[in-house]
């Protein structure tokens, strides 16, 4: 599977995508993601920004209301034109391009200050040449940080272990380093929006996604191999403010669910031989 067959799914999954978005569904972006991205994220003000897998737009439009001069890049046709309207509707001076994270051909060498990408990168087929594309367009001394599902967790094998009340105290998890082969369904993720309100659970379709398993060597390394350099790694979990909100964020707290990556492409070549 190639990231233009990975766009068709998401083009099929961008208006229940965008609709759960807009009406609050997705928790962790709002009480985990967001906030874990935000506390350790250098200034981006007046810094000209590349969103890679930018989606609908939500995280871009957050950038750009920092002050940052955006461009967010998706590969999903739908999930673009849905950025647009509503970059129409309230103006942030934002630009979207329909592009492949491997594929940044539309700009220029040493074109952005920094990089970003919000639970993107682990859906990507072609993750090596996406991270080769992102050391290209960075300016010397320009950072890259990025946010996937904690690798370790997510794996072809994973589910729930509960004590004897039903509770959830971890995590099941196997085949991490894909010895054994992945069967159709392992390929293909399911999943619903499990915090839509009941009222609403009728038009919150369950979405097909295609998955890619990596561990945590092979991001890390990926990164190294392409010239940057590794500044600081974070596993973000669910603030006691954000449990008292919404308490189906706690599992956070159980096991690893996010994985931040910040590197930054060296000012001068020397460095990145070290």
């Amino acid at each position: 599977m190639d990231d233009r067959e990975v766009a068709r799914y998401w083009d099929a999954n961008a208006a229940a995508w965008a609709r759960g978005v807009s009406e609050g569904w997705d928790v962790y972006r709002q009480y985990v993601i967001a906030p874990g991205m935000d506390e350790v994220m250098p200034p981006v003000a007046n810094l000209a920004v590349l969103d890679i897998g930018c989606g609908e737009g939500v995280h871009t439009r957050r950038l750009a209301e920092r002050g940052a001069r955006v461009v967010g890049v998706d590969s999903s046709r739908e999930m673009i034109a849905t950025a647009q309207r509503q970059e129409a509707e309230r103006p942030l001076d934002i630009a979207y391009r329909c592009a492949p994270g491997n594929d940044l051909s539309a700009f220029a060498d040493e074109a952005f200050d920094a990089v970003v990408s919000f639970m993107a990168m682990m859906d990507m087929a072609d993750y090596a040449g996406c991270i080769c594309e992102v050391a290209r367009v960075l300016k010397p001394g320009g950072w890259l940080q990025y946010a996937i599902t904690h690798p370790c967790m997510d794996s072809p094998i994973m589910g729930k272990h509960c004590d004897e009340q039903g509770r959830e105290i971890g995590r099941v998890v196997g085949n991490y380093f894909l010895l054994q082969p992945l069967t159709d369904s392992q390929r293909i993720g399911r999943w619903f929006w499990h915090h839509a309100p009941a009222d609403r659970r009728p038009v919150a379709r369950p979405f097909e996604i295609p998955r890619f398993f990596r561990t945590v060597s092979e991001y890390l390394n990926t990164v190294i191999q392409a010239g940057l350099v590794l500044m600081g790694l974070h596993e973000p979990y669910a603030s006691d403010a954000a449990i008292a909100a919404c308490p189906g964020v706690a599992d956070t707290r159980i096991w690893p669910y996010l994985l931040v990556v910040q590197a930054r492409r060296p000012s001068h070549p020397e460095v990145a031989a070290l």
